[in-house]
């Protein structure tokens, strides 16, 4: 076996579950996102250089764009990330669903900001090359969207929202009555 197929399994290895769930979170079939990070790896599998040290962060990015492709060839308008509000799955308590139906209802860069760093462990650094910002920009979308989700969790449970539509055309919760939901979370 050559260097460079050695080199690019141990890549494969160490990072194809992350690249695979990262795409899972985004498309609506398991299968798909299957096809998707194979797509991915074959990409960089041919831009591979064993010289050049590949790192979570362009695997991530190389994802994110397959996924645009994607939904662009099937005409959606927008990114199709999964339903994170879809009906409890058996086993979810009461703080999952929650939590799961308040990330729904985030922009969708505020949700990619918290998967990248809560889910894929990446680094405001690291969430800069991913979504091509820098890296202060990034800082300030995840505190952005910490902050945003936090208010979101701090509203009673059921009750009625004063925050004005999102241009996605999902209602956004205000935060005028901060510290009296139901519960809170650490989000930090």
């Amino acid at each position: 076996m050559d260097e460079r197929r050695v080199a690019f399994e141990a890549l494969f290895a160490e990072h194809h579950t992350a690249v695979l769930r990262y795409i899972e979170r985004r498309v609506d079939d398991r299968e798909h996102a299957r096809e998707l990070t194979m797509d991915c790896f074959e990409i960089a599998w041919r831009r591979f250089d064993t010289a050049q040290p590949y790192r979570r962060p362009w695997l991530l990015q190389t994802a994110r764009n397959l996924v645009g492709d994607a939904y662009r060839k099937r005409d959606r308008e927008r990114e199709g990330l999964r339903d994170l509000a879809s009906a409890a799955r058996p086993g979810d308590d009461l703080a999952h669903v929650e939590l799961r139906h308040a990330l729904s209802l985030l922009r969708p860069a505020d949700r990619e900001v918290l998967e990248l760093h809560y889910w894929d462990g990446l680094t405001a650094e690291e969430i800069a090359e991913v979504v091509g910002c820098r890296t202060a920009a990034a800082w300030k979308r995840l505190s952005r969207a910490r902050a945003e989700l936090r208010s979101m969790l701090q509203e009673p449970a059921g009750s009625p929202t004063d925050g004005d539509d999102a241009p996605d055309g999902t209602r956004r919760p205000s935060a005028s009555t901060p510290g009296k939901g139901v519960m809170t979370y650490a989000i930090d």
